[in-house]
């Protein structure tokens, strides 16, 4: 008797398992949209599921209005001159890269060359002088190298024709 007790339960749990397997792959199927009109719907349904419990853009703006006015004069000083640290340290890094730029130095290497020398303690350009002289290898190489695009290609003599003018001398020897 308690085996065929368990084998009901067993039973009853296999049918409950493929009606839910069943039941969900139904709700792909019909989350499937037929038309344009049936995806624009869901989604602005969508949209406005997770944007409600969101303020208003006149509400955030009241907020971030009080907020400023709560600061006091300390605050706004403070504020001020984080900002001027800020556009001092991006102007010295300006006025640096440009000095790297100009020393000769190779535009692969500008970035990592600049860094090294910005680390040195003490004048920047005095530093970036003693660093290229201990460091040449990243100066721009003096000699140059012929610019190939990959093709290996034969030079032909100056003194031959191509083929299009001898082909052209030979139909109109009056033209040369």
């Amino acid at each position: 008797m308690e085996q065929e007790n368990v084998q009901n339960v067993e039973d009853t749990n296999v049918e409950t398992t493929e009606n839910t397997e069943t039941q969900t792959v139904e709700e792909k199927v019909e989350k499937a949209f037929a038309t344009q009109e049936d995806f624009n719907e869901a989604l602005k349904k969508e949209v406005a599921r997770k944007t409600r419990n969101l303020p208003s853009k006149e509400d955030l703006k009241a907020f971030n209005e009080w907020k400023e006015s709560q600061k006091t004069e300390e605050d706004k000083k403070n504020e001020i001159l984080q900002e001027n640290e800020t556009l001092k340290k991006q102007l010295a890094y300006a006025e640096n890269k440009s000095v790297v730029a100009n020393a000769g130095v190779d535009s692969k290497f500008q970035k990592f060359v600049l860094s090294e020398v910005s680390e040195m303690g003490g004048e920047f350009e005095d530093n970036l002088k003693d660093y290229l002289k201990e460091n040449p290898q990243f100066l721009i190489s003096k000699i140059e190298t012929p610019k190939t695009n990959g093709v290996a290609t034969k030079k032909i003599s100056d003194d031959a024709e191509d083929g299009v003018t001898a082909i052209l001398k030979q139909k109109h020897p009056d033209l040369f």
